[in-house]
């Protein structure tokens, strides 16, 4: 049985290689491209106020003139628009298997509302081309409350900063945001490190209420909260500056990797508009750094001055922390049951002090370094600056104390 069949498996291999040798495949891959002008869009499904990137590429066997405004027509819902701004018409001269990107870019306007859109390329003594259709939307809910109330105040900072900024440095841009948003956040930041040491320094308390009535947990959390309430310290004291962090964090990745977008024109308030200021004067180079590069050698050691500094911030933090150890192993004991029936957790279940200790000091560094790597190193920048700060915050914080 198995010598029959190996004699087909040999038979059939025989077969293939011989239908391969004489008569083989056609190379599916190869796709005739007409010799022609043709349109082409990287995505036909925009958002408002997305600007097109719409390209004309050459594949005839000569060199071809375009006079956009005379050779492009741009319809809105089947409507042809004839009111385009100077900048669109321009005069391309495209060689064999060039492509060259249509200027919208000052169009930003047409493009902030959702419509149905149609590009068509005419030209005499050239073969018939099929027009482009793409489609703007609208932005979803949580998109737009993001974009408004985040992105196009941050943005406008930075715009109004860059008109004015000797070369239109990005990097210092990014530098006088950072302290003024610091400036903002000085008041809720200092709160939050005054809160945090408080919370070392009664840990002592905690935990002898917690050895107290270790079998209550009920009683643990009424104690707590008195405990809380007589040394005026807040345990939620420190989401606040992290909350408001948050999207700044994010909108300052969008802002930096699209700084040089003309569509950001949609956001831009009317009274700091300048029309002679133009995108592509933005210097994103900052001492040698690209401030939009992500990754890389020099992004390896930017992120590993940002966790340096992180965990500097927190070494500070914890300093004159007075932190009782959890019980050892053997000191443990069981979950028991009461005379009600009911079941409460002993001391080994409540969180070590220790334990979340060495999170912050090794662990949260690491993350926060390992982010940061996969950011711009614009937010990079920030991120450094701002971790400093607090670090100058955190020393005046323990000097406090420390007295």
């Amino acid at each position: 049985m198995a010598e029959r069949f190996l004699n087909i498996l040999l038979f059939s291999l025989i077969i293939v290689l011989t239908l391969n040798l004489f008569f083989p495949a056609k190379n599916k891959d190869t796709v005739a491209i007409p010799k022609t002008v043709s349109l082409q869009m990287e995505d036909k499904s925009l958002v408002v106020p997305n600007i097109p990137k719409i390209s004309l590429f050459n594949n005839t066997t000569s060199g071809v003139s375009v006079q956009t405004c005379e050779n492009i027509h741009l319809y809105r819902n089947t409507q042809k628009l004839t009111d385009v701004p100077s900048s669109f018409c321009q005069n391309l001269i495209l060689s064999w298997g060039e492509k060259r990107e249509l200027p919208f870019y000052e169009m930003y306007k047409l493009f902030s509302l959702p419509w149905d859109f149609i590009v068509e390329y005419t030209q005499t003594g050239t073969a018939k081309v099929a027009p482009l259709t793409f489609t703007v939307e609208e932005q979803g809910m949580f998109r737009s409350f993001f974009a408004h109330v985040f992105y196009a105040p941050i943005y406008n900072l930075f715009y109004g900063l860059l008109v004015y900024i000797p070369g239109h440095s990005l990097g210092w841009a990014v530098i006088i945001i950072t302290f003024l948003i610091r400036l903002i956040l000085l008041f809720p930041q200092h709160q939050m490190l005054v809160n945090n040491k408080k919370m070392q320094l009664i840990q002592p308390k905690i935990k002898e209420i917690q050895e107290k009535y270790k079998w209550d947990q009920a009683k643990i959390g009424m104690e707590m909260l008195e405990l809380y309430k007589k040394e005026k310290v807040n345990p939620m004291g420190s989401c606040l500056p992290l909350l408001i962090q948050m999207p700044i964090l994010i909108g300052l990745y969008w802002i930096i990797t699209s700084v040089t977008d003309p569509s950001n024109n949609y956001y831009i308030y009317s009274f700091l508009y300048h029309p002679d200021f133009n995108f592509w004067l933005i210097s994103q180079y900052f001492y040698g750094l690209n401030l939009q590069q992500i990754g890389g050698k020099i992004g390896l050691l930017f992120a590993l001055a940002i966790g340096l500094a992180q965990w500097l911030q927190a070494k500070l933090s914890f300093s004159y922390a007075n932190v009782t150890p959890a019980p050892k192993a053997e000191e443990k004991k069981v979950i028991e049951k009461k005379e009600d029936g009911s079941y409460t957790s002993p001391e080994s279940f409540l969180p070590d002090p220790k334990m979340m200790q060495n999170m912050m000091l090794y662990f949260l560094p690491l993350m926060i370094a390992v982010t940061a790597f996969y950011f711009p190193m614009g937010v990079g920048l920030y991120w450094l600056i701002g971790t400093v700060f607090v670090i100058i915050q955190q020393w005046v914080v323990n000097r406090m104390f420390k007295k």
